[in-house]
């Protein structure tokens, strides 16, 4: 890792509880106000499991941006957020949108530093990584979208093959593959 890189994840790193707590209150702000205000008034995270885990991705998620190569916590950390999300009533954007706030916490919170350190090539860099955590952030979405709609598709069918036994006497089964082409 080049100096420059070093000087700019050392930065971010001094302000990481300031950028992280910005952060989350930004994410819980795209939520209803009464579901915002929980979500940050109740700390235990047995009584608001959403907080918590919102919590502890986003800061997951930020260790990740910060490295020079980010593993497969970083999924793992998007997947947990957008899992929840995915079955709310966000839209795809408003669904994924949050992960776009860090660009400008990171600006509000060290922007003056990063101008007067000459540090705008690493942040571009640093913008890069957080485009490419909104792709992962989509597709994360989109698969949690699949899930759902399949598991609607195979419910409906439930319910036909139930409907149909008890209305008519059929016996109706349900492959849960496709029939092969031949």
């Amino acid at each position: 890792m080049a100096a420059r890189d070093q000087e700019f994840t050392a930065l971010l790193e001094r302000n990481r509880k300031q950028i992280v707590k910005a952060w989350l209150q930004g994410v819980v702000n795209t939520y209803p106000p009464k579901t915002s205000e929980f979500l940050t008034s109740q700390k235990d995270q047995f009584a608001n499991p959403i907080g918590a885990n919102l919590a502890r991705d986003l800061d997951s998620i930020f260790t990740q941006l910060l490295q020079e190569q980010s593993s497969d916590a970083l999924y793992t950390a998007v997947d947990g957020i957008i899992r929840v999300r995915a079955v709310q009533d966000f839209t795809p954007s408003a669904a994924v949108g949050c992960f776009l706030q860090l660009k400008n916490i990171v600006r509000q919170v060290v922007g003056t530093q990063i101008r007067d350190q000459d540090l705008l090539h690493e942040l571009a860099g640093f913008d890069a990584k957080i485009d490419q955590l909104m792709l992962t952030a989509f597709e994360a979405f989109v698969h949690c979208r699949e899930k759902i709609w399949e598991l609607k598709a195979k419910e409906a069918q439930h319910r036909t093959k139930n409907l149909l036994r008890k209305k008519a006497g059929v016996d109706w089964t349900v492959s849960d593959s496709p029939d092969p082409v031949t």
